[in-house]
């Protein structure tokens, strides 16, 4: 065989493995493709899953507070002619229990806020102030919860949101200030947080639990991911590359070279044929006897 035709067959054994070297490259673009998608897709679910569960659960926690001072401490103290802040008012009481339940975990956020409150500490924030609005002058919202991602104080929550409407009991402290009671006056004064009417939306009660940040997260389970593919796929191309270059390449570039000095007349290298059977050893067992069918017939024209 000259230089050229080995050339040749190299060439075709380097075609041969370039076109599979392509094919598992493109097949590893288009998982990283599909993905990173899918990726974000999950994690989004993941975190607003985790972060409505926590959610439910705070609401829960601060509801049942406010229902234990209206319907069990509050009552006792009124028939007993007594007054003490955090038993009347569930806005004083759920702003004490936010207090110290802040103290313990500082990324989540509890608060009855007001636009006209008595403690200056419960003035809303930005978004309160909209959710006050909203309550007020949408009709369909009055007793209705609100829930929306939302940024207080510079970090984004998933917020729930429910409006706090006076009642008659509000009006013994939030109703003329001459008739208020005298702890109230004394620490709060008379300027605001009075004057409210029965029915009206005088704050919202927001509670807020933190929302991860997803495209961060989303970069690091990408990078993550793609690396374990990255890996996964290359120990597959490593183990399919030697299967097919033991299997395919090598055979079929041997039986091409046999072939190709069998047509120039060489009868006289035997074509091994491997014991598998494979259709590469079919075409050397084809090949082989089409070499000895030449030998016999080269011997009967000599005769």
């Amino acid at each position: 065989m000259t230089i050229a035709q080995v050339s040749t067959a190299d060439n075709r054994k380097a075609s041969l493995s370039s076109k599979f070297r392509k094919s598992i490259i493109g097949l590893y673009l288009l998982s990283l493709l599909a993905i990173v998608p899918a990726v974000y897709f999950f994690t989004q679910q993941q975190v607003y899953a985790g972060a409505h569960k926590e959610l439910s659960l705070l609401v829960d926690m601060v509801r049942s507070v406010r229902e234990y001072v209206s319907k069990d401490l509050r009552p006792g103290l009124l028939e007993a002619g007594l007054f003490h802040s955090p038993g009347m008012s569930s806005t004083v009481t759920t702003s004490l229990v936010a207090g110290h339940f802040r103290k313990k975990q500082p990324d989540y956020y509890i608060k009855v806020a007001s636009d006209n409150p008595l403690n200056k500490l419960n003035s809303p924030e930005p978004l309160e102030t909209e959710l006050l609005k909203r309550y007020r002058y949408g009709a369909n919202l009055q007793q209705d919860g609100i829930e929306e991602t939302g940024v207080i104080q510079g970090k984004t929550f998933l917020v729930s949101a429910r409006p706090s409407v006076a009642e008659a009991e509000c009006l013994r402290c939030h109703g003329d200030p001459a008739s208020a009671p005298e702890p109230v006056r004394a620490t709060y004064g008379t300027d605001h947080g009075y004057s409210y009417k029965i029915g009206d939306v005088v704050g919202v009660m927001v509670v807020g639990v933190p929302l991860q940040d997803v495209n961060s997260l989303v970069l690091w389970r990408a990078l993550i991911t793609s690396g374990i593919l990255t890996l996964v796929f290359g120990l597959i191309v490593l183990t399919i590359t030697s299967m097919v270059k033991r299997s395919i390449i090598v055979p079929v570039v041997n039986i091409t070279k046999l072939a190709t000095a069998l047509s120039k007349g060489d009868l006289e290298h035997k074509i091994s044929q491997d014991q598998d059977a494979s259709e590469i050893s079919d075409l050397a067992g084809a090949i082989e006897r089409l070499r000895r069918s030449m030998v016999a017939a080269m011997k009967r024209v000599q005769k």
